[in-house]
């Protein structure tokens, strides 16, 4: 019996019995499927289309994006660390991975989240007595009414700063359905580390079947994906790191509140390319605003045009060693995949780039005589010509 046959059950015995009562079928079964042998690339990717819009449409992109990272640590913990400590099982590796992270979750839920909604209102206030504050002093010094109206710059000054603690509030609504998504996707990570080969043979039962066909392509293509974005994000993990040491003399040397919260965010918006760190820097000058006032702030905006030119430097140096495409590319990139899929976009979009250009380098388009500029069509209809005019310039 082979291997396929052993995983039918006897409810598929079953439905087979249904399906062979009809002639229809039977006939339908014994035709050849001409569509897929002859395009099986378009029928392929025409599958993987449904599904990608299927997942965007349904708002399952941080589904898509926490499965990934949580699919990469596991594999960084189960590959890359138990090289390092091979005495250790790759199942210990994988425990204490879910382990720091449901402490992590623990965390959040118990202490990180129930802080930040108790502390926005109060931000809110100290930053309004701040900007008022500061700019007493400055009209004191400078004479500020004679060159600006200074009722509008505060009302423009406090509106802004309200308006960013507004959005922060507002987003803590998609941040719940985002950790929701989180924890299916801590679930069927877990399942598939130790479900992979039932996942495959579950869809792989018949050979000849379109189902194999689908699951193996996609398969392929998912695995070519995943090695693409193993390499960009461990690149982008580096800067992350790098942006956060770099961070961490400001945050604790200007005394921001909550510290570790603050080294927490650098590090969650370094992962994201180019934006990640105007995200992070903007949410550290409003607490040094607060806690230190206008040289703490400028500090701050210092440290963000620094490490901004610095993420560029190394965006080249790590990122572009991996990728090998230039810069243009690579922002064209990012600008197009954020307007498609938003903040996850900026995450998924070197990888799906490189993923592009590989999968159509590696389809044939052209013939060789083709693609150096011989059409074969037109050269065998000139070189037919000539053979039917040489006799006639014999006889001339």
């Amino acid at each position: 019996m082979k291997k396929a046959d052993r995983t039918r059950h006897k409810l598929d015995e079953m439905v087979d019995g249904v399906r062979s009562q009809s002639d229809l079928e039977r006939k339908l079964q014994s035709r050849r499927n001409t569509l897929v042998e002859n395009h099986p690339y378009i029928v392929g990717y025409a599958f993987l289309a449904v599904l990608a819009a299927i997942l965007v449409l349904c708002h399952l992109t941080v589904l898509v994006i926490s499965f990934l990272f949580l699919y990469f640590i596991s594999d960084l913990m189960t590959g890359d660390i138990h090289r390092i400590v091979p005495f250790l099982p790759r199942v210990v590796l994988f425990s204490l991975l879910y382990t720091m992270v449901v402490l992590a979750i623990i965390l959040l839920s118990y202490k990180v989240v129930p802080m930040m909604l108790k502390n926005l209102p109060e931000l809110s206030n100290q930053l309004r007595v701040q900007v008022v504050k500061d700019l007493k002093n400055t009209t004191g010094k400078w004479d500020l009414p004679a060159y600006v109206n200074v009722d509008e710059l505060k009302g423009s000054i406090v509106k802004a700063s309200t308006d960013i603690l507004h959005f922060l509030a507002t987003s803590l609504t998609p941040l719940y359905k985002g950790f929701i998504q989180f924890l299916f996707a801590l679930a069927i990570n877990l399942f598939f580390y130790f479900e992979s080969d039932k996942v495959e043979q579950a869809f792989t039962r018949n050979p000849n079947s379109l189902m194999t066909f689908l699951f193996k392509f996609a398969q392929t293509r998912l695995k070519i994906f995943y090695v693409y974005f193993r390499r960009v994000m461990g690149g982008q993990v580096i800067i992350a790191l790098i942006n956060t040491l770099i961070s961490l003399a400001v945050i604790f040397g200007l005394h921001l509140r909550h510290p570790f919260l603050m080294v927490f965010v650098v590090f969650f918006c370094g992962l994201f390319p180019v934006v990640g760190n105007l995200m992070s820097n903007s949410v550290l000058t409003i607490n040094a605003f607060v806690a230190g006032g206008m040289w703490a702030t400028v500090i701050c905006l210092i440290m963000l045009i620094a490490v901004h030119k610095l993420e560029y430097f190394l965006n080249s140096k790590i990122i572009g060693a991996i990728v090998h495409l230039p810069m243009a590319v690579s922002l064209g990139a990012l600008i197009f995949c954020e307007v498609l899929l938003g903040i996850p976009g900026l995450i998924l979009a070197m990888p799906l780039m490189l993923f592009v250009r590989h999968e159509l380098e590696n389809i044939r388009a052209l013939s060789p005589s083709f693609a150096e500029g011989v059409a074969p069509v037109e050269s065998l209809a000139s070189e037919e010509a000539k053979n039917k005019a040489e006799p006639i310039r014999k006889i001339m």
